[in-house]
């Protein structure tokens, strides 16, 4: 990954998470991801009054799908914490799996906190032993 494709990433997740709707919760996620094409997407959280959410990740690959069909995922970064604050978190296990139907144990996942990337992972590290398409032909 190139640092400027890195830094990109980090500038639009950051500016999804400011759009975030977590009035419930309080905790904001913003994510990019970087399709096989090479374009960016970005998302945000969004509750709602029955705690049912669309979480950050999942929304950006919506928006990917929407946008250019389904491709693979080379890339997620992802920024959150709560409203004011923000912490390193991961992808949760759904968004995991979600992130894993459009990408790959190669899939790179980059971790970000205000300062910028801290850390990163493989979707493989992250999800061992993992339940994918091809596991259904």
């Amino acid at each position: 990954m190139t640092p400027d494709i890195l830094d990109k990433l980090f500038e639009v997740a950051v500016s999804a998470r400011e759009n975030a709707y977590a009035p419930y919760s309080k905790f904001k996620v913003g994510a990019a991801i970087l399709s096989e094409t090479g374009e960016i997407y970005a998302g945000t959280n969004v509750e709602e009054a029955a705690y049912i959410c669309t979480h950050a990740e999942q929304n950006a690959i919506g928006n990917m799908i929407t946008a250019e069909g389904a491709h693979k995922i080379k890339a997620v970064l992802v920024v959150g914490g709560e409203e004011g604050d923000a912490m390193l978190v991961t992808p949760c296990g759904h968004c995991r799996q979600w992130i894993r139907e459009h990408g790959d144990p190669s899939t790179e996942i980059y971790v970000a906190g205000p300062e910028g990337v801290r850390k990163s992972f493989t979707l493989g590290e992250l999800l061992p032993h993992d339940f994918g398409p091809d596991n259904l032909k």
